[in-house]
Order: structure tokens, then C-alpha cells, then sequence
């Protein structure tokens, strides 16, 4: 491999004084090569393929520091040393800048983006599987959804003891539900009772519908209503399908020589049965539209093993979406956000059109 030069002049100004430039230069190094290569790296590797202009031996001492600092770790069984979570934080913050898109690349994202998608779910769900394939990670995704309004219920007459619920959108999309007839009511009485809730809830933003809703209608019906208890919790239900979480790439993850053992597969596929915790991990507010958590940073104990890079994606000022990626702590963190920078503008260009 060619010797790589890190110039003076390509030196980003960093914000903080914590290392100077020739080490910056070496956590860059050992970084990278360990991203490349998996396996711990030592100073003649650094003064081979770096040429970062002073010898083995200066690598070898300026490595020391930073290992005593914090920024390297050295394993056991290897003279050579890799990046800690805090020499991975620092390379995040400072040293790292966002790799550019390949024309592939952009093509692939485009496509995703633009071929028979009619809605915003789609797009997710290709998103997932496009960024697993270009970077051969695990990745999530999931739609916040488009803001709808109430239109209307209706019920609809099943047998003589239980009617079909269907709650319509403004958009035309349809949820539906089967809930019994209470006894001593009639199924007129059921479509009364839908007018009612029609004429209540019509054109109200169905995100901002809870149980304290349906209450407020209760009170204002100034009726006992509670044989229609197990109407209103389908409604509530309907009102609020559960979202969907998208995945693709578990495969190649688990080929990542991090996640040989079986133990680390079972971490894996029990991580994608936890649908609300990547629901909420993937939705949670964050003030970055492109967030980056490393190993032990993450909260969550099943994802200590992982860095996590979120980017999530908004339009008027409301999120979306949002997709990340899920990768041993060594990823490849400058394409990983190169990657997701650019699906952010174009998606973003994409809704702009749209609504011009």
C-alpha cells in the first residue's frame, strides 16, 4: 500500500489543544489502518504506510503517550495497540472529516430514493437496506410518518353481534378493527355513536390523539358510555398503529470479525427483536442532525459492543424519519456520515420539489 500524506495544509482546525499535531496524526493513523485491517497497529506499520516525517521510534513514543493519555489501548496478546472509545471520540470531534460520495454510490442512493417510491415509508425501508449494502453494517430505520388528520369512522355490520370499526385519514388511509356489539345496544346505536365521534374529532391531527381524547368525549357526551369501553381502546388502537423498524445488512455485520463468536450473533439478533427500543433509539430528539454514539456512550447495555451513527431527516421543521447504522466501534465513521450528509440533502432537495 502506498505511503499516505498527511498535509499540513489538509489540517482541519481543531477545537480543542488536549493533543498536538503530530499526534493527531498518529491517532489518525492508527485509526484508519486499524478500520482497514482489524488487528492491532504498531509503529513500524504506522512509519510504512504513513508518511507522517519522523521514525518508527518518535510513533513508538508519541503511541506511549497517547496510550497513557487514554487514546490507545494496547490488547494482551499484541505488541501493537488500537483506538480506545475516547481516541475514537476525539477522531469523531476533530481529526475526521465526512468522505465524499462515489458516483455508484450516489447513483444506488437516487435510485433508492426516486424509483416507484409513493411514500415516505418506502423510503425508509430502502434507505435501510441501501446504506447495509454500502456499508456492510447493520442498519435500522423507521418512518415518523406523514401528519394526518381524523376524518371519519364508520362502523360496519359483520354479524348480529360484532360490527367492523374503520378509521379513515384525510389521505384516504384506512386502519380497521373488529369489536363487539355491547350487549343491550344495537348496531344503530353504534352508527350514532360514530356521527358523534365524527363531529368531535373531524380534522384533528391524529398524532396529537390519546386516551385523554377519547375522555373529553365522554364528558362531553354527558352519557354513560362505558359498555363502549372496548370501542374506544380499538379506536385508540387504530388511531395509533405500531410503527415499523426496518433492517438490512444483520448478515454482514455478524461477518465482522468483531461478532464471530455465537454469542456475539444471539447479541445481534435478539438486538432486532427489540423493536421499541430501536423505535425510540431511532425517534428520540436530538439537537445533531447527524449523531454519533460510541460503544460504552450508548446507554444501552446490548449496544455497548457498537457505535452508532444516527442521521435523522426532517421536512418544514418536523422529523420525518431517521436511519442509522450499527457497527463495531473500529467503523468506517468518515463514509458511514459522508454517506448519510448526502441522503440527508437530497432527500431533502426530493421534498422541497415535491411541495413546489
Amino acid at each position: 500500500m502506498a505511503a499516505r500524506k498527511i498535509n499540513n495544509k489538509d489540517s482541519r482546525h481543531y477545537g480543542g489543544d488536549e493533543l498536538n499535531e503530530r499526534k493527531r496524526k498518529v491517532l489518525w493513523a492508527v485509526v484508519q489502518d486499524y478500520a482497514d485491517t482489524a488487528e492491532p497497529v504498531g509503529s513500524r506499520t504506522i512509519a510504512k504506510k504513513y508518511n507522517l516525517g519522523v521514525s518508527s521510534a518518535t510513533i513508538r513514543n508519541e503511541m506511549q503517550d497517547l496510550e497513557d493519555e487514554g487514546y490507545l489501548e494496547q490488547p494482551h496478546t499484541s505488541a501493537g495497540r488500537i483506538p480506545s472509545i475516547k481516541g475514537y471520540r476525539f477522531y469523531v470531534d476533530w481529526l475526521m472529516q465526512p468522505a465524499p460520495v462515489s458516483n455508484e454510490e450516489k447513483s444506488m442512493i437516487d435510485s433508492m430514493l426516486l424509483d416507484h417510491v409513493t411514500k415516505v415509508d418506502e423510503i425508509f425501508r430502502n434507505m435501510a437496506r441501501a446504506v447495509a449494502s454500502l456499508t456492510h453494517n447493520l442498519s435500522v430505520a423507521t418512518s415518523a410518518g406523514v401528519k394526518k388528520k381524523f376524518n371519519y369512522i364508520r362502523f360496519l355490520p359483520l354479524d348480529g353481534v360484532r360490527a367492523i370499526l374503520l378509521v379513515v385519514s384525510d389521505q384516504g388511509d384506512v386502519s380497521n378493527a373488529v369489536v363487539d356489539i355491547p350487549r343491550g345496544s344495537s348496531f344503530d346505536e353504534m352508527q350514532l355513536l360514530a356521527d358523534r365521534l365524527n363531529h368531535f374529532l373531524h380534522n384533528r391531527d391524529i398524532d396529537s390523539m390519546d386516551e385523554n381524547t377519547i375522555l373529553s368525549f365522554q364528558k362531553d357526551v354527558e352519557k354513560d358510555l362505558s359498555p363502549y369501553v372496548h370501542v374506544f381502546k380499538a379506536l385508540e388502537r387504530a388511531l395509533t398503529p405500531p410503527k415499523e423498524v426496518y433492517s438490512g445488512g444483520a448478515s454482514q455485520l455478524i461477518e465482522q470479525p468483531e461478532f464471530k463468536s455465537v454469542e456475539k450473533v444471539q447479541d445481534i439478533l435478539n438486538l432486532l427483536e427489540q423493536r421499541d427500543m430501536l423505535e425510540s433509539m431511532l425517534l428520540s430528539s436530538s439537537d445533531q442532525p447527524i449523531a454519533v454514539h460510541i460503544g460504552t456512550e450508548n446507554s444501552v447495555k446490548s449496544l455497548s459492543d457498537l457505535s452508532i451513527i444516527r442521521a435523522q431527516f426532517s421536512s418544514n421543521g418536523r422529523i420525518i424519519g431517521s436511519v442509522a447504522v450499527l457497527g463495531p466501534t473500529r467503523m468506517q465513521y468518515s463514509k458511514v456520515i459522508g454517506m448519510m450528509r448526502f441522503m440527508q440533502q437530497r432527500l431533502d432537495a426530493l421534498l422541497k420539489n415535491k411541495d413546489s
